[in-house]
């Protein structure tokens, strides 16, 4: 596991971003949701972050994993409509890895023109239906095919309307182009990464909402966060997101890094960082009470939006299935060795 600490520059950057992402789903909510790309996703082409991940030469910031990561999560906590982790962590990587035969593509896709995609195992992905372009993933490598040759798609609920989804039937992969893994562990996996990095913060902005309220709040002349019962929720919501914090950045360090354990690490942040959520929607709403569980205040969008991105490319209990097959197979055969001495 690497530690990860953020610089002074990465802070920076995320406190920029912060900014923009906001500013983007205000226009995004605005604009009411329409298929296609909107007003707040062209701001994001404009600012230059959707192509956080692409080199430099080819348009783009060039932006490491542990910077993607913190991106994310300022996505997550301002409430982005959009496929912003498809964008950032494969459908631009992607297309600029196919070199020239991409160059079109993605120069629309970077100004926020178009839209790009990933599917997961069941050809299911956020704004399949108006996308341009999806990266599939496969057992043999990743492709890049155009939206047309998804076959069959049709809408899939999600708890979060402003988060559209659909599933195909069939892919017709002949008519795409393979790519490299990429950052080594593929789309699936980066996927995995950007959407745990969106529920952290989800998940944040949860506790942020809590706390905020408990201390406006007042109850028999004090506040209800003087009340232990609150404060004890709260402080378990912390432990867990910070828990779900140190997950993602380590693996995104690892990814930057090439570690054969980044895919295993991805895992683990894919299960905390819905662990944390589930725990953060449980006492954030019950913190707000009555308040929280009508349509005036804002909780109930974070509350959605971090529900669907917490079915996105897994769910927890399959994703922690997924990780016992795997840390157990990296162990099977391995003779014991003696314990560790203990350390007082």
């Amino acid at each position: 596991m690497l530690l990860f600490r953020p610089t002074a520059d990465q802070l920076e950057l995320a406190s920029s971003a912060g900014a923009v992402f906001a500013a983007a789903a205000r226009a995004s909510t605005s604009a009411g949701g329409d298929p296609g790309p909107d007003a707040g996703w062209r701001l994001l082409g404009e600012s230059g972050f959707l192509g956080a991940g692409v080199p430099e030469q080819q348009g783009g910031l060039g932006l490491p994993p542990s910077d993607l990561a913190l991106l994310c999560e300022e996505a997550g906590s301002a409430l982005v409509p959009g496929p912003v982790v498809e964008t950032l962590w494969v459908v631009a990587p992607a297309l600029a890895a196919l070199g020239p035969a991409g160059a079109d593509q993605l120069a629309s896709v970077l100004a926020g023109n178009t839209w790009g995609t990933v599917v997961d195992e069941a050809l299911r992905g956020p704004e399949l239906d108006s996308a341009a372009v999806v990266v599939v993933p496969t057992a043999s490598g990743d492709v890049v095919v155009p939206a047309g040759a998804v076959t069959g798609r049709a809408p899939v609920p999600t708890a979060d309307l402003l988060e559209r989804s659909s599933q195909g039937t069939s892919v017709d992969l002949a008519a795409g182009r393979p790519v490299p893994a990429l950052a080594g562990v593929g789309a699936l996996t980066l996927g995995r990464l950007g959407g745990a990095a969106v529920l952290v913060g989800t998940t944040r902005r949860l506790l942020e909402l809590a706390v905020a309220h408990a201390t406006d709040r007042t109850q028999f002349g004090v506040p209800i966060g003087s009340f232990q019962a609150v404060r004890h929720r709260l402080v378990d919501v912390h432990v867990e997101l910070e828990f779900a914090r140190s997950a993602v950045w380590s693996a995104a360090c690892e990814v930057e890094a090439g570690l054969p354990s980044a895919a295993t690490s991805v895992l683990c942040a894919a299960v905390t960082a819905r662990r944390a959520f589930a725990l953060a929607d449980r006492h954030c709403l019950q913190v707000h009470g009555g308040i929280g569980f009508t349509w005036e205040h804002p909780l109930h969008v974070h509350l959605k939006r971090g529900h669907t991105f917490a079915a996105r490319s897994g769910t927890r209990r399959s994703l922690e299935a997924l990780l016992g097959e795997q840390l157990l197979a990296s162990v099977a055969g391995t003779p014991p060795g003696a314990p560790p001495r203990p350390a007082i």
